[in-house]
């Protein structure tokens, strides 16, 4: 098996024609004809995960986030982005990135973000780019919040609550917008959505919303999106097992990148 048999089955699940235009998806470095001796899955390529893969002699990893996300942009020598790649070039592995494309394909990063909040009737709008669905029975909004912040392990979530919203006040439609909320809101008020999950928004993005009366939960980035880089993994060992198991080819998933530290561990 080479490196291209895996990708070829990672752009049928997510074609690249789904990400958005100023995303930058596909090979990042490396040959996709080399040999496949392991493959790793992450969420953010550290330089960690690279050494970790060149010990193990894992040689194509497959990530969310695009390791370069300017492809026009000039790499400066001293970056961290350099090193990668050096480190990358001199292990000789081969980096491929399914981003936002990933994001809305059937079975991405999104729909994993619903099925966990437990949400039924899905809908997309606006060219598959945007999901709401309703909760099975009215929720008010404190216990939803409560329920998918223990639900997600999140310790760093937020809320924003209109004026127009009492924490017990009851809850039926629910958005869903992994990673970043892109701001876009007229979809929610014309599908009358009470409140947005995703995993972070700007400040201004936040006030729009209070000012429109659609409360929303910020669970943190890692926390919405780490359970679509799973699920391909899954997809990717299931459909693809007999060939990986013929040539020992092991799969595996990197470690946590969650950037924000827990406070309550702060003292261990």
């Amino acid at each position: 098996m080479i490196h291209n048999d895996i990708v070829q089955w990672i752009d049928y699940f997510a074609p690249k024609a789904l990400a958005c235009e100023w995303d930058n998806v596909g090979l990042m470095a490396g040959n996709l004809k080399d040999k496949t001796r392991g493959v790793l899955f992450c969420l953010d390529l550290t330089l960690a995960d690279i050494e970790m893969a060149a010990k193990s002699g894992i040689n194509l990893i497959i990530t969310h986030h695009p390791l370069i996300f300017d492809k026009e942009a000039v790499i400066e020598q001293s970056s961290l982005l350099r090193r990668k790649l050096d480190a990358l070039e001199d292990a000789g592995i081969t980096v491929y990135s399914a981003h936002t494309n990933l994001d809305f394909a059937p079975g991405g990063v999104n729909d994993v973000l619903f099925r966990k909040l437990k949400l039924i009737d899905p809908k997309k709008v606006d060219g598959d780019t945007h999901l709401y669905g309703m909760l099975p029975e009215a929720e008010p909004l404190e216990s939803f919040y409560d329920r998918v912040t223990a639900e997600f392990e999140s310790f760093n979530a937020k809320i924003i609550k209109p004026k127009n919203f009492e924490l017990d006040d009851n809850i039926t439609t629910v958005a869903v917008c992994c990673g970043a909320f892109d701001g876009e809101t007229g979809w929610l008020t014309e599908n009358k959505v009470d409140v947005v999950v995703t995993g972070e928004m700007k400040h201004s993005r936040a006030l729009e919303l209070l000012e429109l009366g659609i409360a929303g939960i910020e669970l943190g980035h890692y926390e919405t999106e780490i359970g679509g880089i799973k699920s391909l993994a899954a997809h990717v060992k299931k459909s693809l097992q007999g060939q990986l198991e013929q040539d020992g080819i092991p799969v595996r998933i990197a470690a946590k990148t969650n950037p924000y530290y827990d406070l309550i561990g702060l003292s261990d």
